[in-house]
């Protein structure tokens, strides 16, 4: 006897050897995607982790497919063409009609896409492969399989479009009637924040909820390698933290960021973005003033896939430890991620060579004038020119 529990969830006291059901996915809202899996009539996504019974460690899996379609995933094939699956909760296959898929045998990144679009694809793909370059770079570490970034038309009522990184697959839906004054631009920004997710937290073996690091901290990471990737300049840089600093004083900050990550999923807005954003960016200040410009919030990312973080650790003591291992930074964590401390960046940015008016409208963020040496080493190291 199968009873519903949950909406799309269903249980069973009684072991079975075989099982049969049928799923509708021609519903799917903007409200779901590119969360769950769906399918319209020329492609759609197929997530195992809302389609297949929690139970299945690993299986192989085979589709009978419409005429004309293919579908393609990060999983290998085996010989008589169907794919292994290690890790459910992480499988991801894009199918459809009008897939064009690129690839090149010397990197472990392919690129599929659906749809027509103002860009080539090879422009696309080369964007990808630049970020991939830049965070193996900055992390150390290899991704130990393929990735596949997918990318479809969706109409997102008003959102240009929508991102999801699971397992080793960045899923990126766009509304078809978007518009970017630059399109291979605008994607470098988005592959700059969902591709850090193929090594944060997807390469992590960590247990618990550390999303003010996988999320608040990739999100000024990802910041950072658009400015180093000449995406954006350094008054770009400076703009997009002003605006999170609005956002960030626009909300109320009144418990953690390591009780905001608990609470992620069940709350409206949630400070694990904006404030995380903003406590690596003072965190990347300090460390770079306190080292003479010659460390950076980088080589913490470096030790955290060297072999100083043991497997299956909670990431919250984990990342702390490892944010406080410099002498100088020893208790940041404490301070700004275990304990509710505001961040008042007015006072505090002055010291680093910037000033902030939060004052008008918009927050200022501007390089203070009359720099001394000290502050303008520290700026150069940032990416600023004078």
């Amino acid at each position: 006897m199968v009873k519903k529990s949950a909406s799309g969830e269903y249980r069973s006291e009684r072991d079975a050897t075989h099982i049969a059901y049928t799923v509708d996915l021609s519903h799917a809202g903007v409200a779901e995607v590119p969360h769950l899996s769906w399918l319209e009539s020329a492609r759609g996504f197929l997530m195992f982790a809302d389609l297949i019974p929690r139970d299945l460690e690993t299986l192989s899996a085979g589709f009978k497919l419409p005429a004309g379609w293919t579908i393609e995933s990060s999983l290998s094939r085996d010989s008589d063409g169907h794919f292994e699956v290690t890790d459910p909760e992480k499988a991801v296959f894009v199918l459809g009609n009008t897939l064009r898929k690129t690839t090149a045998g010397t990197t472990t990144l392919d690129l599929v896409i659906s749809g027509t679009w103002p860009f080539k694809d090879e422009k696309v793909y080369d964007a990808a492969i630049q970020v991939l370059k830049h965070y193996t770079a900055l992390t150390g570490f290899t991704l130990p399989h393929r990735s596949l970034i997918a990318i479809a038309p969706f109409s997102l009522g008003g959102s240009k479009w929508k991102a999801e990184t699971r397992g080793a697959t960045v899923i990126l839906l766009i509304d078809p009637t978007a518009h970017f004054d630059t399109w291979i631009g605008q994607l470098k920004v988005i592959f700059s924040h969902e591709m850090l997710h193929l090594w944060v937290p997807n390469s992590l073996q960590l247990e618990g909820d550390y999303d003010w690091f996988f999320e608040g901290f990739t999100l000024y990471v990802a910041l950072r390698a658009a400015l180093e990737l000449k995406v954006i300049n350094f008054k770009g840089f400076l703009v997009t933290l002003a605006g999170a600093y609005d956002a960030y004083i626009s909300h109320p900050d009144d418990v953690s960021l390591i009780q905001s990550s608990e609470t992620r999923w069940t709350t409206g807005f949630n400070q694990v973005y904006v404030k995380g954003m903003l406590v690596a960016f003072l965190y990347d200040l300090k460390l770079r003033k306190e080292s003479g410009g010659s460390a950076s919030l980088a080589d913490r990312y470096r030790e955290l896939f060297g072999s100083r973080v043991a497997a299956n650790a909670n990431g919250n003591e984990a990342i702390i430890a490892l944010l406080d291992a410099a002498p100088a930074m020893n208790g940041f964590g404490k301070l700004y991620v275990e304990n509710n401390t505001k961040l008042e960046l007015e006072q505090l940015l002055p010291t680093y060579g910037l000033r902030l008016d939060s004052a008008g409208r918009k927050s200022q963020l501007q390089v203070s004038r009359n720099l001394n040496a000290e502050q303008k080493q520290l700026l150069r190291s940032l990416g600023y020119r004078d």
